[in-house]
């Protein structure tokens, strides 16, 4: 226990919230700071007290650390909150100092608006009052009147319009700039003042570390990759996506981004027991019709593409070093850098990596008549690339945005970049027949088939896969089958989807693919019917 029998020193630092950043790691959902500042101290007990940290941060995440003079002992500390009655980021200042100007401004438009509104109103009372009373006036006094209060009532009314017209515009410049104050996100905000007691032999220099964790931070990956289809090589370029409100900007300091994911929790999920029983009879009267039919057809799901514009990569850049260990690891941004608090993105190039990958071409002409080109190839990286967003690029062309799922060391990356125009494809139905077959028990038939022509204009051979659904049936009694003339699949069940065939074929240059696919459905005809044919 520290015994404060000397002169009580209390020493506060009125610096910028930002001033004394000096790291910052940032998490997909949070971010851990850390502040520097060096204090003078006399010899004896005191209090140190710094008014300025967020008020988001996670008590419990509070590490104080300090060295300095001979015998420096720490003591306790408390947070206590402070009121706030400024705004966080400058640029939110600067934009509330804006608007009071504009509506000060438009208050001054208003006030020659309203001396407008009382000159028109003179007017109109002196062209009520013209020729009333005893004194008439003559034909001449009439013209003159006339000519006083039009031109009189077109001066008012011309400097009326512009006033508005003034008003208006300021109007709009105020709309636009609250809503650029709201998209900060960010009202008058209390932070939280660290007192913390010490004890010293001797006077001198002491620094001071404070770490804490803070939420309303955090990072995204974001890619670009360009496919070289002449050198069969994929540009893969990092970059990661950073924002934060945390209350505090981020000036100047040394920015790490980490890999790690402190939301999944430091808990193993509890096994609960699995239980099996006998099934119980239903209830008498309540029983589930189990005659019912419904056959489904199994879907490919189709890439999305969105294009988008995106900024190139520039050359020269540095990449970010990766730190840590094969358990934790992080990319350290090069040099220094400033993020403040107003939930603006800010984009930093990680790294860059070159593939070899191995063209190809995929369709789904049931769905869609078209080709796209993939590119394929082993992620032999050092880590795994994690989820993000991708603008693509085929030989320096944006062709659209997709999401990346990641990819493992060790295993295939694999994406499309667009619809290849070189390659066409023809999908045409040649038999849609329905018939009854069968003595004894009559069961309906149905019959479907399709030709799949696919011609290849590149001057280079390609590796091509057609894809196709084949009906599913939920019920034993409905049978499916391939048609005798279909060309036979070289994969059942693709990615363990039911019912989804594929046809893998090397077109030649030039040349050209044709494929029969056909189905046939049968089923008993006392059935009421099937779904999804």
């Amino acid at each position: 226990m520290l015994r404060f029998v000397s002169i009580l020193v209390s020493l506060s630092w009125f610096l910028p919230a930002s001033a004394s950043v000096d790291s910052v790691t940032v998490f997909p959902d949070r971010a851990t700071v850390t502040r520097v500042f060096e204090v003078d101290i006399e010899a004896g007990s005191g209090k140190l007290t710094r008014s300025d940290l967020p008020i988001g941060l996670s008590r419990d995440s509070l590490r104080i650390a300090a060295t300095g003079p001979d015998g420096l002992r720490l003591g306790a500390y408390q947070l206590e909150t402070v009121r706030g009655s400024e705004r966080v980021s400058e640029r939110a200042r600067e934009l509330e100092r804006r608007l009071q100007e504009l509506r000060d401004e438009m208050s001054g438009v208003d006030d020659d608006i309203e001396a407008r509104e009382m000159q028109l109103s003179l007017l109109r009372s002196l062209a009520n009052g013209a020729g009333q009373g005893d004194g008439k006036l003559s034909l001449d006094g009439w013209s003159q009147a006339v000519e006083t209060v039009g031109s009189g009532a077109e001066e008012v009314l011309s400097a009326r319009r512009r006033l508005q017209l003034e008003r208006r515009e300021l109007q709009k410049e105020v709309q636009r700039l609250e809503q650029e104050l709201a998209d900060l996100g960010q009202r008058q905000q209390d932070t939280l003042a660290l007192e913390l007691a010490y004890e010293s032999a001797s006077a001198g220099t002491a620094r001071f570390t404070v770490e804490y964790t803070v939420g309303g931070a955090y990072w995204r990956p974001v890619y670009e990759w360009r496919l070289d289809t002449g050198a069969d090589a994929l540009q893969i370029v990092q970059f990661a996506e950073v924002r934060q409100r945390t209350g505090e900007d981020w000036s100047d300091a040394e920015l790490s981004l980490s890999l790690s994911r402190p939301s999944a929790g430091g808990r193993l999920p509890e096994v609960s027991p699995w239980w099996i029983d006998v099934v119980q009879p239903e209830p008498e009267g309540k029983a589930e019709d189990l005659d019912r039919v419904r056959v489904t057809g199994s879907r490919i799901q189709r890439s999305e593409m969105e294009f988008a514009a995106a900024p190139a990569a520039e050359a020269g850049w540095d990449s970010a070093e990766l730190v840590g260990n094969e358990y934790t690891q992080a990319y350290r941004v090069p040099g220094r850098a400033s993020v403040a608090a107003d939930n603006q993105p800010h984009r930093f190039r990680l790294d860059e990596h070159r593939l070899d990958v191995a063209l190809s071409a995929r369709t789904v002409p049931r769905y869609q008549p078209t080709v796209w080109l993939y590119a394929e190839g082993d992620w032999e990286g050092e880590l795994a690339l994690p989820p993000g967003s991708v603008t693509l690029y085929q030989d320096g062309t944006l062709v659209g945005q997709t999401r990346f799922v990641g990819v493992a060391p060790g295993e295939e990356l694999a994406s499309s970049f667009g619809v290849d125009d070189r390659i066409t494809v023809e999908y045409e139905m040649v038999r849609d027949d329905r018939a009854t077959e069968g003595m004894l028990r009559k069961s309906n038939v149905l019959t479907r088939v399709h030709r799949i022509s696919v011609s290849n204009g590149h001057s280079r051979a390609i590796d091509l896969t057609v894809f196709d659904a084949m009906p599913v049936s939920r019920d034993e009694r409905i049978e499916v089958s391939l048609t005798d003339s279909s060309t036979r699949p070289d994969r059942r069940d693709v990615d363990d989807r039911p019912g989804v065939l594929a046809w893998d074929r090397e077109v030649s240059a030039g040349g050209e693919l044709n494929l029969t696919v056909g189905y046939r459905l049968s089923f008993p005809e006392d059935l009421p019917g099937v779904q999804g044919w």
